[in-house]
């Protein structure tokens, strides 16, 4: 370098490499899970405070419900920032820590058998949604709340289909669950309603049986498809 042309040095650096790096779809996609899973959080947190302000029983139950939904759909979106690559997610860690908190919220003995299949974080987000509800459905009907019950949770790329079964060991489906619209479609439930939103926005189907206990099938198409427009909850 001629010490009387100091900014020689700068000029032989390529401007292109003083300009910082333009965040990936990925990186942005990672920040928004990150953000989602704070506010979600601090919303369930507000809920179990107002919950010390409610007298009825059934108004308190709501609102811990609901509380525990927004606190697991949180926990997810951290699992997503962490997980999610370019590629998408890899559903058999994904599932591994779904179902590690599951065991700690429900008091489920949780087991999580997965093919190393590859889906959109989108896909992987809404299915975590599936499984936690159906968690929380054996919580509370195949075992006494907080017991430790099994669920089995397994994962199957069967071709062009991804088929989740999600099954526990307890007491099974009453025959008027079972025989109301073709098996599971007919619940009035809250925890129903959100699971068959799920799998309606997957296009897939799902399937109600006893089999040693309750038995939920989703099976849905692989790749899924694109370009569906907004996410919706409601009935088509």
């Amino acid at each position: 370098m001629d010490p009387a042309r100091p900014n020689d040095a700068d000029a032989a650096v390529p401007r292109k490499a003083l300009t910082p790096r333009a965040p990936s779809p990925a990186d942005e996609r990672r920040e928004l899970d990150h953000r989602l899973a704070n506010s979600l959080q601090l919303a369930a947190d507000f809920l179990i405070f107002e919950r010390a302000r409610v007298r009825d029983p059934s108004a308190r139950a709501a609102l811990i419900e609901a509380a525990e939904r927004l606190s697991a759909v949180g926990q997810m979106h951290r699992f997503l920032a962490a997980q999610t690559q370019a590629a998408g997610v890899d559903l058999d860690p994904f599932l591994g820590e779904l179902g590690r908190l599951i065991a700690d919220s429900t008091g489920l003995d949780c087991r999580v058998d997965s093919d190393p299949v590859t889906v959109a974080a989108e896909v992987a987000q809404q299915l975590a949604i599936a499984v936690n509800e159906l968690a929380m459905n054996a919580a509370k009907h195949a075992y006494p709340w907080g017991a430790r019950g099994v669920l089995h949770v397994t994962c199957r790329h069967r071709g062009e289909r991804l088929v989740i079964v999600v099954a526990d060991e307890g007491e099974g489906l009453g025959r008027k669950f079972l025989s109301s619209r073709g098996g599971a479609s007919g619940s009035q439930g809250l925890g129903m309603t959100i699971l068959e939103a799920v799998v309606r926005q997957l296009r897939g189907t799902l399937e109600a049986a006893n089999d040693h206990g309750a038995r939920f099938t989703i099976t849905l198409p692989l790749p899924a498809p694109a370009g569906r427009g907004p996410r919706s909850f409601a009935p088509t």
